[in-house]
C-alpha cells in the first residue's frame, strides 16, 4: 500500500508532539481525542493542562529514560538558541532534608551539574530549622508552558493536521483503524489507558498554585534560578512514608508553585492509594489542605532565600490534575507489530510528558521509518531520516514565526 497515513489517538504533549515530527517528516498524520488540546483545568484528566514543564526526567522510569531525555534536550536546546517562544534556561536547585545514599541517576545526564557544599558559604535555598543533607545544581531549559503550548498549537494548525473528535472504543480499534486506511497506529492516550488494558490507571496525583504578579528567583550572583526541595518526613510527606517536594517555577508574569507527587488509582471517582500526611501547621492563609502547605512552606523558602515576599491574595488559581504511568507504573513504549496496521504504544510519562516529549516523538519516527520503509513522498515538508534536531527545530522555529 502506498499511502502512509498515521492515526494518533491522544491529543496531548505526546500526541501532538508526535504528530508535528511526524508530519514533518513526510507522512500523512491525524490526530483523534475526545477533546481539543487547550489547556482546559476544569478537567484533571487531561495531564498536558497542568505541566510544571522543568526539562528534568522527575518521575518517570524506563530502560530508555536517558535516550529520551539527551534526544530532548537536544531539541529544546536547539529551540531555545533560535528563540522559540516560551523555552527558557536557568539554574535549578536540588536540595534535601533527609540523608540518602543514593542520587538521581538522571545527574549524570546533566551538563554542568556541580555539587554544593553543605557546611560552607555557598547559596542554597532552604527553610531554616530544617536540616540540610545534600544539595547540587545545574542549568535547566524551562517550558513556560501556556506560552510554548500556543506557540506548538499554531505550528500544528499552520501544517494543516486533522484532528477528529471522537472517544475511540478500543475494543474495536483494530476496525476503525483498518489496513485499508492506514499504516500506522500511535497510541498516546494517558486518559485511555483504563479501557486499553482492562484495569485501573496508576495515577500520580499533583496540585499546583499559580501566583500572579510574581518576580522571578534572583540568587546572589543574580541568576533566575527555580529549586525542587523535599522538607523532612515529618514535616510533608505521604503515609507510606514518600517524601513530598515543594518547587517554584517561574513564568511570564507568574509563578508556579507546587507540589505533590502521590501514588494511586481512582476506582470510579473515589481516589485509592497513598495520601499525604496532615503534620503541616496552616499558619497564615485561608486555603484548604495541602494548598495550605505548599503555598506556607514555598513561601517561607522564598523569603528566607531571597529578598521577594508572597501574599496569599496573589494567588491566581489552584489546580489539580493526574499524570498517567505505564501498565507497570513505568513509561510504555513498545511496537506491535503482529496486528494488520501495527500499533506504537507510548504513554505513562508520569511527571515528565513535556521533559521527554521531543525525544519520544523522535522514536516513534524512527520506528515509523522502520515499520513503513518510507513516508509519502509528496509531503512539502518532508525531512531526512535521521531527524536532525538541529533542522527540524529551524523548520518549527519558520512555522512558528511565518
Amino acid at each position: 500500500m502506498s499511502l502512509k497515513k498515521v492515526a494518533i489517538v491522544g491529543a496531548g504533549v505526546t500526541g501532538l508532539t508526535t504528530a508535528i515530527l511526524l508530519r514533518l517528516s513526510g507522512y500523512d498524520v491525524h490526530i483523534f481525542a475526545s477533546k481539543y488540546p487547550v489547556i482546559d483545568h476544569s478537567n484533571p484528566f487531561f495531564a498536558s493542562a497542568f505541566p510544571a514543564a522543568s526539562i528534568v526526567p522527575h518521575s518517570v522510569t524506563s530502560p530508555i529514560s536517558k535516550k529520551l531525555f539527551l534526544s530532548s534536550a537536544m531539541f529544546y536546546e536547539q529551540l531555545y538558541e533560535l528563540n522559540f517562544s516560551g523555552i527558557y534556561r536557568q539554574i535549578h536547585y536540588e536540595v534535601f532534608s533527609e540523608p540518602s545514599k543514593s542520587k538521581p541517576t538522571y545527574l549524570q545526564w546533566l551538563p554542568g551539574y556541580t555539587e554544593i557544599p553543605i557546611n560552607g558559604n555557598s547559596f542554597i535555598p532552604h527553610i531554616p530549622h530544617y536540616p540540610l543533607s545534600r544539595a547540587w545544581k545545574f542549568p535547566m531549559f524551562f517550558v513556560d508552558w501556556p506560552v510554548y503550548w500556543k506557540a506548538l498549537l499554531k505550528i500544528f494548525t499552520t501544517l494543516e493536521i486533522p484532528f477528529t473528535h471522537e472517544i475511540i472504543d478500543f475494543s474495536r480499534i483494530d476496525s476503525r483503524f483498518s489496513v485499508e486506511n492506514y499504516s500506522l497506529v500511535v497510541l498516546a492516550s494517558g486518559s485511555g489507558l483504563e479501557k486499553m488494558h482492562n484495569k485501573p490507571l496508576s495515577l500520580l496525583k499533583g496540585h499546583l498554585l499559580d501566583i500572579s504578579d510574581a518576580p522571578k528567583l534572583h540568587d546572589p550572583d543574580g541568576h533566575v534560578f527555580s529549586y525542587n526541595y523535599p522538607p523532612p518526613l515529618k514535616v510533608y510527606s505521604t503515609r507510606n512514608g514518600k517524601p513530598q517536594d515543594i518547587y517554584s517555577y517561574p513564568r511570564s508574569g507568574t509563578m508556579i508553585l507546587g507540589g505533590s507527587r502521590i501514588a494511586g488509582k481512582l476506582i470510579g471517582e473515589k481516589w485509592k492509594g497513598d495520601e499525604l500526611l496532615l503534620n503541616y501547621k496552616k499558619t497564615e492563609s485561608n486555603l484548604e489542605w495541602p494548598y495550605s502547605a505548599i503555598f506556607e512552606l514555598n513561601k517561607i523558602l522564598i523569603e528566607n532565600s531571597t529578598n521577594y515576599k508572597i501574599h496569599y491574595t496573589q494567588i491566581k488559581s489552584k489546580v489539580h490534575g493526574y499524570r498517567y504511568l505505564g501498565p507497570n507504573s513505568s513509561l510504555c513504549f513498545e511496537i506491535d507489530p503482529s496486528k494488520k496496521v501495527p500499533h506504537i504504544h507510548a504513554y505513562g510519562l508520569g511527571g515528565a510528558g513535556v521533559t521527554l516529549s521531543w525525544g519520544l516523538a523522535k522514536e516513534i519516527t524512527s520506528k515509523a521509518n522502520e515499520l513503513l520503509q518510507s513516508p509519502n513522498d509528496k509531503n512539502t515538508y518532508k525531512t531526512s531520516s535521521s531527524i536532525q534536531a538541529k533542522n527540524i527545530s529551524r523548520l518549527l522555529a519558520n512555522l512558528y514565526i511565518g
